[in-house]
């Protein structure tokens, strides 16, 4: 079964328009983001408040080197995407970033674990407990379990291509915004 990432949005036309451009993929029904190669459908949603603190789902972005990774960077910041501090070690390779209504998002360093993503290397969901998280996905979507410990579980698709989907620790997440798409 297919899966969406649904986001809540303040004006989710706006912002979908925006995801589209920055990973080249089309918008459809106005609010819906899909992927022309591997990836992911981005739903956005009217926001039924405004956001508050981080979202318990953001996305990491694929870059091919680090050169790509400043391209990228510099690309986002243009369109509008600002530096996001979540609280991250300066040491870290990749870049926080929060597009144009502060969801959260990560430009990665190259990494060959994302080869075959697209643009879109992953899906970040915070859980309360990763490993079973990871299983009941890996179940339902028909995906590979490709690390699994007690702060960390990824999942890919059995093909190989498109983004992978990985729970991180949180003690508090926030209610999921992952959805199964139907048949």
């Amino acid at each position: 079964m297919p899966l969406v990432v649904e986001f809540a949005a303040q004006e989710p036309e706006r912002l979908a328009t925006w995801w589209a451009g920055v990973l080249g993929w089309t918008v459809v029904a106005g609010t819906e983001v899909r992927p022309d190669g591997p990836g992911v459908p981005l739903r956005f949603v009217a926001a039924t408040s405004r956001k508050s603190g981080q979202n318990d789902v953001h996305l990491d972005l694929r870059s091919e080197s680090h050169g790509d990774q400043n391209h990228i960077v510099e690309r986002l910041f243009n369109h509008g995407a600002r530096f996001a501090d979540i609280g991250q070690s300066t040491e870290v390779p990749w870049v926080v970033m929060s597009d144009i209504e502060d969801n959260e998002l990560c430009v990665l360093e190259p990494r060959k674990a994302y080869a075959y993503t697209g643009p879109l290397a992953a899906v970040v969901v915070d859980s309360t407990d990763p490993r079973e998280q990871a299983r009941a996905w890996a179940e339902e979507l028909d995906y590979d379990i490709v690390a699994e410990q007690a702060e960390f579980a990824s999942l890919r698709p059995l093909s190989g291509e498109g983004p992978h989907l990985e729970f991180l620790h949180n003690d508090d997440p926030k209610p999921g915004m992952l959805r199964p798409l139907p048949a």
